[in-house]
């Protein structure tokens, strides 16, 4: 009996917790946001691409998704305009090296972006805001 009551509290928390799904082709890029994002009490889901994060299944439970602009495949932006279309929009977090053009781009989708190289810190808030306000409309 008390196996069924921790296996339930388990199951609780686990739901309570937020996912945050990053996408950047760079394996070290990659593994430092997972480091960050595991750190403040998120849990991670690192993808080498926005077609293998696609294809995961894992977008109907993430709270927040981290993506690169330049990716040579399909950009963070390209992946959120393909959420929406498909109705399953996520609250996004989009990364640049090339401020000028991709922050005109990002700011007229509505969403938050980060130039690299970015602080920790700066990138947390940036998650916890989108968490809290689930913005992500077009």
């Amino acid at each position: 009996m008390q196996a069924k009551a921790s296996l339930a509290n388990l199951m609780r928390v686990a739901h309570t917790l937020d996912v945050v799904c990053i996408v950047n082709a760079d394996r070290s890029v990659r593994e430092a946001l997972t480091d960050v994002v595991f750190s403040a009490g998120y849990v991670p889901e690192p993808f080498e691409s926005a077609d293998g994060f696609l294809k995961s299944g894992r977008r109907l439970i993430t709270s927040c998704l981290i993506a690169d602009m330049q990716s040579s495949v399909m950009s963070g932006l390209e992946l959120f305009r393909h959420l929406v279309a498909s109705g399953g929009a996520i609250p996004t977090i989009l990364l640049t090296d090339h401020a000028d053009d991709d922050v005109r781009r990002v700011l007229q989708a509505g969403l938050q972006f980060l130039s690299k190289p970015l602080e920790p810190s700066e990138l947390l808030a940036c998650v916890r805001t989108q968490i809290m306000n689930r913005n992500y409309s077009l």
